[in-house]
């Protein structure tokens, strides 16, 4: 609800990124960790192909020989596993990867996160202002349009930016 999703995106999809980092994927992961799911579609949006394999490691071989010696850019989205040797065996082919590349992860979850990576590389987003809020919240509602022409709206509104809590997403 702060935008993790949404900021990982906008890194993703940024000009200056892709050209320094051509080599790309952007993954959710979700609650249910499937790393045969996650690598094949690592692959799918590289372009390597894998037929219809669904062994693991075959897969990985397959991962590793197309990001030896390039510079890369994976997200993996939403990440719930914190269990390390998971992360440790699905990490394995971006090891052949070349110096600069990047692995953004997205979590909820404060000891995923501590997994993934060490304790200055991790952001935290916080909560919008609630000032940001509602300047956001009177953009939506009104679309444009001038939200103080009724003051019992406005009322109102301010009464659901302060539900939601200074999520953008709310």
């Amino acid at each position: 609800g702060v935008g993790k999703t949404t900021l990982a995106q906008m890194v993703y999809e940024d000009l200056g990124v892709e050209v320094s980092l051509p080599t790309r994927a952007l993954v959710c992961i979700s609650e249910e960790y499937d790393p045969t799911r996650i690598t094949k579609e690592i692959l799918r949006q590289l372009g390597i192909s894998f037929g219809e394999s669904d062994n693991l490691l075959s897969l990985q071989v397959k991962l590793r020989g197309g990001l030896t010696e390039k510079k890369f850019l994976l997200v993996l989205d939403d990440v719930w596993n914190d269990n390390y040797n998971d992360w440790d065996n699905l990490r394995t082919p971006f090891k052949g990867g070349s110096r600069g590349s990047k692995i953004i992860v997205t979590t909820r979850n404060q000891q995923v996160a501590r997994m993934m990576a060490e304790e200055r590389s991790i952001h935290h987003l916080d909560p919008m202002l609630e000032e940001d809020c509602r300047s956001l919240f009177k953009k939506h509602a009104f679309e444009n349009r001038d939200g103080n022409e009724n003051a019992e709206l406005e009322e109102i509104g301010n009464k659901i930016v302060t539900k939601c809590r200074g999520l953008p997403l709310a």
